[in-house]
């Protein structure tokens, strides 16, 4: 009988170390994860305002591409179509960055489910990021398009 006590005993002081182990080590790392929020939160501003950054740039090169093709007068059968795709793919990576910028919101270690949130922003993120690829290859068509029709022309006097 006091054996059996003496191992009740010492089953329970067993179970009460490890509940103790699985409390320090929640603690550890919550304390590692409090000591990368700031970190973890500057980045996820950073990545929404890098998106936004090539969106702006973007824009800027079609701005000057429709400027170029306007100026030299000349005609390429498809430029309305280039125009309305680099303006469609825009429009889908303008939302894709909107919705990055949108969910970068604090991140909290002691929030409900942290590494939720962190997966549906990086989620977010690559569809941003796919987003900007296909708007950067719609910029690249417009260009190219352009570009042939400066290229089938003869400069003068080298006949």
């Amino acid at each position: 009988e006091t054996a059996k006590q003496e191992f009740e005993t010492k089953r329970e002081a067993a179970k009460d170390k490890l509940e103790a182990a699985k409390t320090q080590l929640e603690e550890n790392k919550l304390k590692i994860c409090q000591a990368r929020e700031d970190k973890i939160n500057s980045h996820m501003d950073a990545i929404a305002e890098r998106g936004q950054k090539k969106i702006d740039l973007f824009s800027t090169i079609t701005e000057r591409v429709k400027a170029f093709y306007t100026s030299k007068g000349k005609t390429l059968s498809n430029y309305d179509e280039l125009v309305a795709e680099v303006d469609a793919k825009k429009a889908a990576a303008q939302a894709a960055v909107d919705s990055v910028i949108g969910s970068s919101v604090t991140f909290d270690c002691e929030g409900d489910y942290p590494k939720g949130v962190s997966s549906e922003f990086k989620t977010k993120v690559q569809a941003m990021n796919d987003a900007l690829k296909e708007f950067r290859t719609a910029v690249k068509n417009l260009i190219v398009g352009v570009k042939s029709v400066q290229s089938t022309t003869v400069p003068e006097g080298s006949n």
